[in-house]
């Protein structure tokens, strides 16, 4: 019994995985445009680098280890899909080890960096006394910060459920379609943080 289900349950896992890479050019599409999108609407306000304070050693630490964690998931979700199908072996195990590193990095990412991410400016020093301080990072950062939370939470929390004996074959696809597509949300919005935070370093802001 054990046997046909864990059979069910690849199987499909394995037609929800194909439809899961169906989805990956139009995310990797949806990434372009936004950024194109933002690229001609900040380039064409004609404005000058907004000076921003800089990153202390501490968030470069935290935000370094936050891409490292989302890409080793993102690298080997997709590479096990497209070889396999599925994920297992040595690319699971991987995996997991990107997984631990995110759940303990995420937290830390919320507490670190939500100060500056808030909707509204930061506390830090500006130039004048009647001018409000600039924002530390553009609004498209701010909102793909709070995104990379929310599907993270999600993200981990659907890996937490689904090893709970409270779930049938159906419930554990679910649990797994929405723990595959709120990585997806994840990794998505990092690489447009990565972008919006790293655009006023080139002076377009």
């Amino acid at each position: 019994m054990s046997a046909e289900l864990n059979m069910a349950v690849m199987g499909a896992a394995g037609n929800a995985g194909a439809l899961f890479l169906g989805m990956l050019p139009f995310a990797l599409l949806g990434v372009i445009v936004v950024v194109a999108a933002h690229l001609i609407l900040v380039i064409g306000r004609r404005r000058g680098s907004v000076p921003r304070s800089p990153w202390g050693w501490w968030a470069w630490l935290v935000y370094l280890g936050t891409l490292a964690s989302v890409s080793v998931l993102a690298i080997t979700s997709v590479v096990a899909m497209i070889q396999s199908g599925i994920l297992g072996g040595w690319w699971l195990f991987l995996h997991m080890v990107g997984a631990g590193a995110f759940t303990f990095v995420l937290p830390v990412l919320a507490v670190t960096w939500c100060e500056a991410h808030r909707w509204g400016c930061p506390r830090q020093p500006s130039g004048g006394e009647d001018q409000p301080p600039p924002s530390r990072f553009l609004g498209l950062a701010k909102a793909m910060f709070w995104l990379i939370l929310i599907g993270g939470l999600v993200a981990i929390g659907t890996m937490i459920l689904s090893m709970l004996p409270v779930f049938g074959t159906d419930g554990l696809v679910l649990l797994l379609d929405i723990h595959r597509y709120a990585g997806l949300a994840v990794v998505v919005a990092t690489v447009l943080h990565l972008y919006a935070a790293l655009l006023p370093r080139f002076g377009v802001s």
